[in-house]
């Protein structure tokens, strides 16, 4: 029986992962084909522009859907006042946000001297509206364990968002087009996940059940804030320091990592929260689920931010068309970043299923201290310092995630080590690979050239994992031929 119910949660497993592939692979596929069209008819003096809006907005967003989405996916009891409470809290919120970016757009166009800013912030405020309620929904269906609506929601979500903004640049919309997107895909995500879970909930205030979410809401909200300020005032040091047009340079490679960065962080906490939780109260049994969880998704996770890193002088400029190279270093810099700082974040993940959000918090107020003060040491190098200090911004979060005492976990500081060294060491070995390979290769095709280092780094890469992680390997492909089970059995 006991062989059973393991062999049948490993196939959800595989689903929802499978599910969320998919959506991964379709919605970097949309936003990569959109900036491909956006680049070639905005000029990086737009994307620059929109990049400062759309970082005040998701701020703002924090304040409608993040103080809620972790405390009521975590409650051992919800009940359908929390819901609404919730939800009636987030639309006052977002009123009064609304509102005041009404008055601050004015302002904010004064001061960085862009005159579209004063229209641009509110129209683009209104999407909080609809992450507020998705918030609340995907809260929903994270204590469902229903991730293929989730993963459907955001593909459908995107779809639609991107072709009726791609529609608007077409017109001539300029760098309306890009707000829009924003707003437009915010809008159809909230829709299709509230017609796929089914349950409607109407907003209404109350204060008692707001008051039981308690720390718990407090603390992820704040740890998501900073976490989105990190970004505000980042690209506002940007601007000051190289202007407007580098920002958007950074911007078009933040289009082509933070996509699968986003997913990647999202997919893994949710189908990682839910396993957490049922073990949280024995810190013992949730260390060993940690370890086994978090050393088996490095091994997995690392590989897709160095491949990336190690095609994207290939893949950048096909995305983005002429005039855009300057984009190519950062853009490695970041997916560098997401190699070193993506696994270990599932370390907070169990820590915050055991009621323990306060060190996700921690770590992203070091890793934004970390970032500014190394942005502004290396602007001496030029726009490059923008990658540099976001890869000592993701350095420290993940030395933070190991270095954490063993008490808290129970789990030593060696074992997590260890737990993430071997995805580190052998994805560092298939970039250096591929990176050469691309180095050495002609200049010409590059469409070919990119099929043949993507082919070539899953090749070096499984080769690598059938020698030194041969467990690994076997679930894996154990996976592919739906034998997961006895795939890991043959390797035991």
């Amino acid at each position: 029986m006991k062989a059973r119910n393991r062999r049948a949660a490993d196939r959800r497993i595989v689903g929802w992962v499978g599910s969320a592939g998919v959506e991964a692979v379709g919605r970097l596929a949309l936003l990569t084909g959109s900036t491909a069209v956006f680049s070639r008819l905005l000029t990086p003096r737009d994307f620059g522009v929109t990049a400062l809006v759309l970082t005040f907005t998701a701020v703002g967003a924090v304040f409608v859907g993040m103080p809620f989405e972790e405390a009521l996916a975590q409650r051992r009891f919800l009940r359908s006042a929390h819901l609404r409470s919730a939800l009636g809290a987030s639309w006052i919120i977002g009123g009064a946000i609304l509102a005041v970016s009404a008055l601050a757009g004015w302002a904010l166009a004064r001061f960085y001297q862009e005159p579209e800013f004063a229209l641009l912030l509110p129209v683009s405020m209104v999407s909080i509206f609809f992450t507020g309620h998705t918030a609340i929904l995907l809260a929903l269906a994270r204590r469902l364990r229903r991730f293929n609506d989730i993963a459907a929601a955001s593909l459908l979500g995107h779809l639609v968002g991107v072709a009726l903004s791609l529609i608007l640049a077409f017109a001539g919309a300029g760098l309306w087009s890009l707000v829009a997107n924003r707003v437009l895909i915010s809008l159809a995500i909230a829709v299709i996940l509230q017609m796929r879970i089914g349950f409607l909930i109407l907003p209404r205030w109350s204060f008692a059940p707001i008051a039981e979410l308690g720390r718990f809401a407090g603390l992820s909200f704040l740890d998501r804030l900073i976490d989105n300020l990190t970004y505000l005032v980042f690209n506002n040091v940007v601007e000051a320091i190289y202007g407007a047009s580098v920002l958007g340079y950074v911007n078009m490679a933040m289009r082509l990592i933070e996509p699968i960065r986003g997913a990647v962080a999202a997919t893994g906490h949710n189908l990682a929260f839910s396993f957490f939780a049922p073990v949280s109260r024995d810190r013992r049994r949730l260390g060993a689920l940690a370890e086994t969880v978090v050393s088996q998704s490095a091994l997995v996770v690392a590989p897709m931010f160095v491949g990336m890193a190690a095609v994207t002088p290939v893949l950048l400029p096909l995305m983005a068309g002429p005039g855009w190279n300057d984009a190519t270093d950062i853009a490695v810099c970041l997916a560098i970043g997401g190699a070193i700082a993506s696994p270990p974040r599932l370390i907070f993940t169990a820590l915050s299923a055991s009621a323990k959000p306060e060190f996700a918090l921690i770590s992203t107020i070091a890793s934004f201290v970390t970032t500014i003060v190394a942005l502004i040491a290396t602007s001496m190098f030029g726009p490059i310092s923008v990658g540099l200090s976001r890869i000592a911004g993701d350095a420290t979060r993940a030395a933070f995630a190991i270095g954490l005492r063993s008490a808290h976990l129970h789990w030593p500081r060696l074992g997590r080590l260890a737990a993430l060294a071997p995805a580190w060491a052998l994805s560092g070995v298939m970039g250096a690979v591929v990176a050469l390979s691309a180095a050495l290769a002609p200049a010409t095709h590059k469409w070919s050239l990119l099929i043949f280092l993507v082919a070539l780094g899953v090749v070096v890469y499984g080769s690598l994992l059938a020698v030194f992680a041969r467990p690994t390997f076997l679930r894996l492909t154990g996976h592919l031929r739906g034998r997961g089970g006895e795939a890991i059995a043959a390797a035991q």
